[in-house]
C-alpha cells in the first residue's frame, strides 16, 4: 500500500470532497434516515434540561404537547390501520372504518 504524505489541510479536502459525493448519491428517505439518527444521537447525550431548552428554543409550548403524547393514558392508535376504536365508558367501545382522502 502506497505511503501518503498528506497535511492536515489536504486530509480536510479529501473528507470534504469525499461527504461532497456520497451526499449527491443519498436519496431522500436515506438521507432523512441518516440525519434522523445523528439527531437522536445528539438529543440522547442532552440533560433534561438542554433537551428542554432545545425544544422551547423550536417551539416554546412544544415541550409540554410532547411529555403530554408520552404520558396520556390512551395507547396510540395505528396510522396505518383503516379502523379506529374510540372508547365511550369502562369496557364499552364503537369501531367504524375511516376512510382516506
Amino acid at each position: 500500500m502506497p505511503k501518503y504524505n498528506l497535511s492536515s489541510t489536504q486530509l480536510d479536502e479529501v473528507i470534504e470532497q469525499f461527504v461532497e459525493l456520497q451526499v449527491d448519491n443519498l436519496d431522500t428517505k436515506t438521507m432523512v434516515a441518516w440525519i434522523s439518527d445523528l439527531l437522536t444521537n445528539d438529543y440522547d447525550k442532552l440533560t433534561f434540561s438542554e433537551l428542554k431548552e432545545r425544544i422551547d428554543c423550536y417551539d416554546e409550548d412544544l415541550f409540554d404537547e410532547l411529555v403530554d403524547n408520552v404520558t396520556q393514558q390512551y395507547p396510540k392508535q395505528d396510522v396505518n390501520n383503516s379502523t379506529h376504536t374510540y372508547s365511550l365508558n369502562v369496557n364499552e367501545s364503537i369501531s367504524f372504518p375511516v376512510h382516506k382522502k
